[in-house]
């Protein structure tokens, strides 16, 4: 499927400027989000979530912005950060609970009021589909029209991760407040992509991104992983899977109180989340829910990486298209 010509810039060019505006979580801490309009008019309102310890700069990417073309094709675009990344506070604690408990309903109410739209569309990615499924699971009225979860899973037992190895590592983990990884490839970035090394390939396959992207990538969208929040997703491998900080919910085991329509977008070269484990999240979550894969042996150019699917070289003309298919068919009426 290839873009219509009028929206080529919001991809080739500069991103559109946002707006930003704070709001408080139910325990005070300050959100911020960031605001793309479309062109003109009011339209139905889209957040798109950033993954772990990340920001919202890779979903609103220099030359390559998935906001500005969902804004370019009428969505008013809204890209929180979560506690502890890109402009919202950093708190000494947190866990997945706090994402799902506390900063989603947060960003969900601003997000209505400042749109005026009763139900919003949700894009999220890695992490930030993490939290719809939990918040779906925990909220099955949830006023979310559709959700596009992209390289997002609840089992990570199913198929191949690289979070496995820090498994063996984790009662020495558990000693420290968080890994400074965001420090760590921030210095390392102008050295990336150059050859091929574990810490890129471990985000990007670098056969469908330039080697720029993975640099820029790397110097302004990480931040330190808290430990917390790290062991909260550890139990992703567990035989129960995903659970919430108390123990109390499995999220595998209530996946069929999910309600909103979901499309769960995978890649074949993903040492994050596996398709395998994308799929089997889809079929767990019910009939509502729809898998895509992206890669070679399924129709498209290149085989796609964790990133790949956000940004991509091809990803505009493979990947986007898709997300903007499925909000589209559910919009409401």
């Amino acid at each position: 499927m290839l873009l219509s010509r009028p929206w080529d810039r919001f991809y080739r060019h500069d991103r559109p400027a946002p707006e930003r505006f704070d709001v408080r979580a139910a325990d005070g801490v300050r959100l911020a989000i960031h605001r793309v309009p479309p062109p003109r008019g009011q339209g139905p309102a889209v957040v798109l979530c950033h993954g772990l310890s990340t920001n919202h700069l890779g979903l609103h990417f220099p030359g390559r912005s998935l906001a500005g073309w969902l804004s370019a094709h009428g969505y008013d675009v809204y890209l929180p950060d979560l506690r502890g990344g890109g402009d919202s506070d950093r708190p000494a604690y947190w866990d997945l609970d706090d994402h799902v408990y506390r900063d989603v309903p947060a960003i969900l109410d601003a997000v209505r009021a400042k749109s005026g739209r009763p139900r919003v569309h949700w894009v999220g990615h890695s992490m930030g589909g993490v939290a719809l499924f939990c918040h779906g699971i925990a909220h099955p009225d949830a006023p979310i029209a559709s959700g596009v979860a992209i390289a997002s899973a609840l089992d990570y037992t199913v198929g191949e991760s690289g979070y496995r190895r820090l498994l063996a590592l984790r009662p020495l983990l558990e000693k420290l407040p968080g890994i400074p990884y965001g420090a760590v490839v921030h210095l390392l970035a102008p050295l990336l992509a150059r050859t091929p090394t574990a810490i890129d390939a471990f985000q990007v396959w670098h056969a469908n991104i330039e080697p720029q992207i993975v640099r820029r990538l790397h110097a302004t969208c990480f931040h330190t992983v808290p430990i917390r929040l790290l062991a909260s997703l550890a139990t992703t491998f567990e035989e129960r899977g995903l659970c919430d900080r108390r123990r109390s919910l499995h999220y595998l085991e209530e996946a069929q109180r999910y309600r909103i329509p979901t499309r769960l977008l995978a890649g074949t070269r993903d040492r994050q989340v596996a398709a395998e484990a994308v799929e089997e999240t889809a079929r767990r979550l019910g009939a509502r829910t729809e898998f895509r894969v992206f890669g070679r042996d399924h129709g498209t150019a290149e085989d796609y990486g964790h990133w790949d699917l956000v940004l991509g070289t091809r990803a505009p003309r493979e990947v986007w298209p898709h997300v903007l298919d499925w909000l589209r068919q559910h919009e409401m009426p």
